[in-house]
């Protein structure tokens, strides 16, 4: 498979460089239009088997879009090239598609990209290879290499600054380090994470704020915070732990194409049952309060609906360390890792969030959180508690977990 982010990147890049290569450079490949598919040549024969798309061929390359996630489903590959991979149109759901078509075969994935989020490609990806992986740092003639190999991982990642390629221009380099800010240098022009500047949640710290998974006491409280669509109704699950008020992200939830009642008894399956609090919505969704109350699910409005307010309290919470989320929501922790202001062409940042629409977990999460986190600061419940260390962090689960 060779995959880029979007329709328009696969015309005008993707597309011309491999017809460039294995047509008219090496003459192995044949390209079905209509398919979007790259015949290869047999090496012994040197002859190309299929006399339409749809006929066997001794090997193909499947060329797609990832925000095209149909197109990725019903392939079985041996190997992926990933292009831009790092876009924010290349998402979490896409990865995790491409993964499943290289199950069978184990296949191994190479990723080309520019890093402009810190949402899965910087989690799944850079965390995993940097986390106690060997460093190798090479300085060429213009510019700097960072080669990291991480046996554990089987993640093998190669950073460089944008002057390595021969044909680019120092000035430019140089242009770039004086006049853009740090973070969108570090990121755009070598490849090395850096803390965005524009992230809402710039105080949220993986290390700091999500756990391992462990199993949550029956009597422990449960809230739920939900984000209504047609297409993608998401929500998140909450449980807090008596004495400290510490709230944990124990569960999300995202799916589409399913009535109201059909959402809630998936909702409420492995649930001890209907939280406490059910919250989600805006003003203009209230049939959708009313159908899932008819299904079995009593939600209500959030309290504010204001924006700056509902992100203000969630941002407090994490703060606080009042928040955690169980390390394995990674579609939350992705949009944390996303979620940030547009900026303009100077770089200068925007009061607008970029593709807002695209945040379902965390509208499902800013619903729930500006409810609960402000009822409980009212009745002065729980423990103020900032944590400094993993260990410190977790003192009343240790047994647990």
């Amino acid at each position: 498979m060779a995959v880029t982010a979007t329709y328009d990147l696969f015309k005008l890049k993707m597309l011309p460089s491999i017809l460039e290569v294995f047509e008219h450079t090496l003459g192995t490949g044949r390209f079905w239009a209509g398919d979007r598919v790259l015949e290869l040549r047999d090496p012994k024969t040197n002859e190309f088997w299929a006399k339409k798309s749809t006929d066997p061929m001794w090997g193909r390359i499947i060329l797609r879009s990832a925000d095209s996630l149909g197109g990725l489903e019903s392939a079985t590959a041996r190997s992926a090239w990933l292009d831009e991979a790092g876009q924010d149109r290349f998402t979490l759901d896409a990865w995790r598609a491409i993964r499943r078509r290289l199950a069978l075969f184990r296949g191994r994935i190479l990723i080309t990209t520019t890093l402009y989020n810190l949402g899965w490609i910087v989690q799944q990806v850079l965390d995993k290879a940097t986390a106690g992986g060997a460093v190798t740092i090479l300085r060429a003639e213009k510019g700097e290499v960072e080669h990291t190999i991480n046996v554990g991982t089987g993640i093998d990642l190669i950073q460089f600054d944008s002057i390595i390629n021969p044909v680019y221009p120092l000035e430019e380099f140089e242009e770039a380090r004086a006049e853009l800010p740090d973070d969108l240098f570090q990121m755009f022009y070598r490849g090395r994470k850096a803390k965005l500047r524009g992230l809402i949640y710039d105080i949220f710290d993986k290390d700091r704020h999500t756990c391992p998974r462990f199993p949550i006491p029956s009597d422990w409280e449960r809230f739920l915070g939900l984000d209504f669509g047609p297409v993608n109704t998401a929500a998140v699950f909450f449980a807090q732990e008596p004495g400290t008020g510490r709230l944990y992200g124990y569960r999300e939830y995202l799916a589409g194409g399913r009535t109201a009642k059909e959402h809630a008894e998936k909702l409420l399956s492995g649930e001890p049952g209907i939280p406490t609090k059910c919250i989600g919505g805006v003003s203009s969704e209230k049939q959708w309060l009313r159908e899932f109350a008819q299904g079995g699910l009593p939600v209500r409005l959030p309290p504010v609906s204001s924006l700056g307010v509902g992100i203000n309290r969630v941002y407090g919470g994490l703060k606080r360390y009042k928040v955690i989320f169980f390390d394995d929501l990674h579609g939350t922790l992705d949009q944390f890792g996303r979620y940030r202001r547009k900026r303009d062409r100077a770089g200068n940042l925007m009061d607008e969030i970029e593709n807002k629409k695209d945040f379902h977990y965390l509208d499902a999460i800013r619903y729930i959180l500006s409810a609960v986190l402000a009822e409980r600061k009212e009745k002065g419940r729980g423990r103020e508690e900032t944590p400094s260390t993993s260990g410190e962090r977790y003192t009343s689960m240790r047994g647990r977990l």
